[in-house]
């Protein structure tokens, strides 16, 4: 039986061509005959001989793993190896080959990898970057990174000579804030520093999602993403990554990142990748900012969580001098006419990301209340304003680290406003219990008489802020 030759990737540069291949090969036949006696085995063996011997040659050549692995980090777990890696998407498989029958992780792997027995030949990874999170990692398909020899490992199909990044596309897809912390940041943090030279073979890939961010995805590789459950090739690298590295809520920590990237950096990538123009707010501490007023963005929600006094709000900003827009930002564009139509209806959502980063960027300050909309606060310009709207119902802590760190960590100001029991109960909503939340459904809340809205000229020139009275309904979701 012919053995099939692996196929090598588009990836692949052509090698040169070898003229000289059957000279050469003839005159190694005759030296060895000559000086030993024997002719080159490969001109005189049988087919299943011939085979065995190449395959012994091979196996001969099997570089030593070298495999690094954590599973330490409470949002995920991650490996990185690199000599004779092999990926078989159908039975969700790794093979790291190894030069000899018998290796185990004891042998390979980092001692950080504390939890994989040292007599162990294989281990299960869910490369999702929700570690701690039982009911949402249920759903993620296990991946089972396997030492093998040549016996034990499937043959190569297709070889590449790019790394490698294996992780699932499942979890929280398709929530706004969970597709940037928990997919797109990581992607960023595990392949920036490869320069777009990567693969990322996906276990439940969702092909709108590519669509969707298809900028984004455009701007980390250079290569087809592989939906790994409907490929049952076996796939060959010399160099894999198991997982994605994951530092903390839409940021990134440049002292563990590769390269120490950080989210300046995330935010400058942002830029360049939706052709946004501008990288600094104004500031209105100068003596010329060119006539232009400050703007001021009102992220608006359809349902829980918006704000009741929405036109009082506009109004006192105006009143203030801000330019005030309200949007939720990721309504789909306003309808066209003919293809232009057509192709807003089957791009799978990737014109409202251009739209919305661009509206986005055009701004100051950014007002919302806690939730997934605030998310947008990455296309701002550096300098700029985040005024996050707490809802009640002990939330403040959440609410600072999904999007308190990140602005300051992009170089931008933020204010936090929390809706407290005692605003409540002022509008009659609540008994006067200060800390106590509300225990069932939404409640409305207004601000109280002669209110001042948020202080976001006060932020932009650096003067402390005083509270900043919002109105809301709410009903808290992981979002």
């Amino acid at each position: 039986m012919k053995v099939p030759l692996p196929v090598r990737s588009k990836s692949f540069k052509k090698s040169r061509g070898a003229s000289c291949s059957l000279p050469l090969l003839l005159l190694i036949g005759a030296v060895q005959f000559l000086v030993i006696g024997k002719p080159f085995p490969s001109l005189l063996m049988d087919s299943s001989r011939r085979r065995a011997f190449f395959n012994l040659a091979e196996e001969e050549f099997i570089p030593e793993p070298q495999v690094s692995c954590d599973f330490n980090d409470t949002r995920s777990d991650y490996c990185e190896m690199a000599g004779a890696i092999r990926v078989r998407g159908s039975t969700s498989e790794v093979f790291v080959m190894t030069p000899r029958r018998g290796t185990t992780a004891g042998d390979v792997v980092g001692h950080n990898a504390t939890w994989i027995a040292p007599n162990a030949t294989s281990w299960k990874m869910q490369p999702y970057t929700r570690k701690g999170e039982a009911r949402i990692m249920n759903g993620i398909t296990a991946v089972t990174v396997r030492l093998a020899d040549a016996d034990e490992a499937p043959a190569c199909e297709v070889m590449h000579d790019v790394p490698a990044v294996v992780y699932s596309n499942g979890g929280y897809c398709g929530n706004y804030y969970h597709d940037f912390n928990d997919n797109i940041i990581p992607l960023f943090i595990t392949t920036r520093h490869l320069g777009g030279e990567v693969q990322l073979l996906v276990k439940q890939k969702q092909a709108w999602w590519f669509r969707k961010y298809g900028e984004i995805v455009d701007g980390l590789t250079r290569h087809e993403a592989l939906d790994l459950d409907g490929d049952a090739r076996v796939h060959c690298y010399r160099r894999a990554f198991v997982g994605l590295r994951s530092h903390k809520d839409l940021s990134i920590d440049p002292r563990r990142a590769p390269n120490n990237v950080s989210m300046v950096d995330f935010k400058r990538f942002l830029m360049w990748r939706y052709a946004l123009p501008r990288e600094h707010a104004i500031r209105t501490d100068d003596e010329v900012v060119g006539g232009r007023r400050p703007r001021l963005l009102i992220i608006t929600r359809r349902s829980r969580r918006r704000f009741m006094n929405l036109e009082e709000i506009v109004a006192a900003a105006e009143e203030l001098g801000f330019e005030v827009t309200a949007s939720d930002l990721m309504s789909p564009p306003k309808k066209q006419g003919g293809e232009a139509a057509a192709a807003v209806v089957g791009d799978g959502g990737q014109a409202r990301m251009a739209d919305a980063s661009a509206t986005a960027n055009a701004f100051d300050v950014m007002l919302a209340v806690h939730g997934s909309g605030l998310t947008n606060l990455l296309f701002l310009p550096m300098n700029a304003v985040v005024v996050q709207v707490v809802p009640l119902g002990r939330m403040e802590g959440l609410a600072m680290d999904e999007y308190g760190v990140p602005p300051r960590d992009m170089n931008m100001r933020y204010i936090q406003y929390n809706i407290t029991a005692e605003l409540v109960a002022r509008q009659g909503h609540l008994p006067r219990q200060a800390g106590r939340a509300p225990r069932h459904g939404p409640l409305p809340a207004r601000a109280p008489e002669g209110a001042r809205p948020p202080p976001v000229t006060r932020a932009l020139t650096r003067h402390t802020p005083a509270p900043a009275p919002a109105t809301t309904t709410h009903t808290y979701t992981s979002c």
